[in-house]
């Protein structure tokens, strides 16, 4: 065994296990859709934080986010053509979508706390070398970007709108929605954008924040699967019977992960699963809206609608890819496992690895909802299905 020097080991131990999801935690924080600490020593003042947390979360997303909702379908309901219910379908759909996921973290917030706390302190899953220390922050940091990128540009869509509506000739909304009232005037004007801006802005940072939290659930699954594969592979040169006890452990760790796939199904497949059934309809939607626009006279609202558009479309990709990588990091383990010499163990030692080998070839696999199957190809029929809803909406305009 190589030897770690002392400076390598602090910085094992002090490389952070979920750096990646630091930033979406923060939000969620701010948002109320996550507890401010795991545990507190008084459990008075748990309860009381607890408490607040839950009038906050009433204050922030009733009328932000139920009552925004609302308003918009009212809106699409009550539109006299195609044209003008294409507007706000997409936003109503999404926000639906939305909607469902924070139900499903109203839920499920103890269990996807508890899931997150023994992701970070599982002392299973410490790291036993400096490779694989730096394996994980470099994994970590290329999470934390996507995060930024697919923060940033949720939020400069809707900078895009709002900015876009505000040298119009007409009275605009970014994104349209039902109002008791005539607000196409210079007094009301400005109390239907802040409630506009500030809808869109809540629901967007919570929405993007949770499906960034599903999606590194996900992701730091199918990581840990990477490292179990660095530790069987790191057992090829080890003699028989430090190799035995080495694979017994990683058995223990893998089986270990295995429960944590499944708890991690059980979080994300229910929202995941909405998220696939009505992605087709919004993309749908978004395409009809760039098809009906006038660019050079709409242009910064073409561009909103368009960076939507990729918004949606990496909405329902990124859950897929991340899952994909769990498939196929389960499948390489039986390669890593295969490539050790155990053909030179014992007799009863290659039985008893033989055997284990045989759970190695079914590799692991998220469900949405027992329906689906969560990976590329159901991207790629979300993709399909969008383009066929398209053709026949413009089929049924024309």
């Amino acid at each position: 065994m190589t030897k770690i020097s002392p400076k390598e080991c602090q910085t094992m131990h002090h490389c952070d296990k979920i750096s990646g999801a630091r930033v979406i935690l923060t939000i969620l924080r701010c948002v109320a859709l996550w507890p401010w600490q795991c545990e507190y020593e008084n459990e008075t003042k748990m309860l009381i934080i607890a408490k607040m947390q839950h009038v906050q979360r009433f204050i922030i997303h009733v009328p932000a986010t139920l009552l925004f909702c609302l308003l918009m379908w009212v809106e699409a309901f009550t539109s006299s053509d195609l044209d003008q219910a294409g507007n706000v379908l997409y936003m109503s759909l999404a926000l639906s979508v939305y909607i469902v996921k924070l139900v499903n973290m109203g839920v499920l917030s103890k269990k996807a706390s508890s899931f997150i706390y023994e992701l970070e302190h599982n002392t299973m899953y410490d790291f036993l070398s400096p490779k694989e220390a730096e394996m994980w922050s470099k994994h970590q940091k290329s999470f934390r970007n996507v995060v930024i990128i697919f923060t940033c540009g949720s939020v400069f869509s809707g900078v895009f709108a709002f900015v876009g509506v505000l040298f119009d000739s007409e009275y605009r909304l970014g994104f349209p929605y039902w109002l008791p009232f005539e607000w196409r005037n210079p007094e009301r004007y400005w109390y239907a954008y802040a409630f506009n801006v500030t809808g869109i802005l809540v629901s967007c940072l919570s929405n993007v924040s949770l499906d960034m939290l599903g999606c590194y659930m996900i992701f730091h699954i199918g990581l840990l699967y990477k490292l179990l594969g660095m530790r069987y592979s790191g057992i090829r040169s080890v003699k028989e019977v430090p190799a035995i006890k080495e694979f017994r452990k990683l058995f223990l760790m893998h089986a270990s992960i295995k429960r944590m796939t499944k708890e991690c199904e059980s979080l994300i497949s229910h929202y995941v699963l909405a998220q696939i059934i009505f992605s087709a309809l919004i993309i749908c939607f978004c395409g009809y809206r760039l098809q009906k626009m006038n660019i050079l006279a709409e242009l910064s609202q073409f561009f909103a609608m368009l960076q939507f558009l990729s918004v949606m479309i990496l909405e329902i990709y990124l859950p897929c890819h991340f899952a994909n990588q769990i498939t196929m990091n389960s499948a390489n383990l039986l390669n890593n496992i295969y490539d050790c010499e155990w053909l030179k163990f014992s007799t009863a030692n290659r039985k008893f690895l033989r055997l284990y080998m045989e759970f190695f070839k079914h590799p692991e696999r998220l469900r949405a909802g027992k329906f689906f199957e969560v990976g590329l190809p159901i991207f790629t029929k979300v993709m399909n299905n969008a383009y066929s809803y398209f053709a026949l909406l413009l089929n049924m305009d024309k």
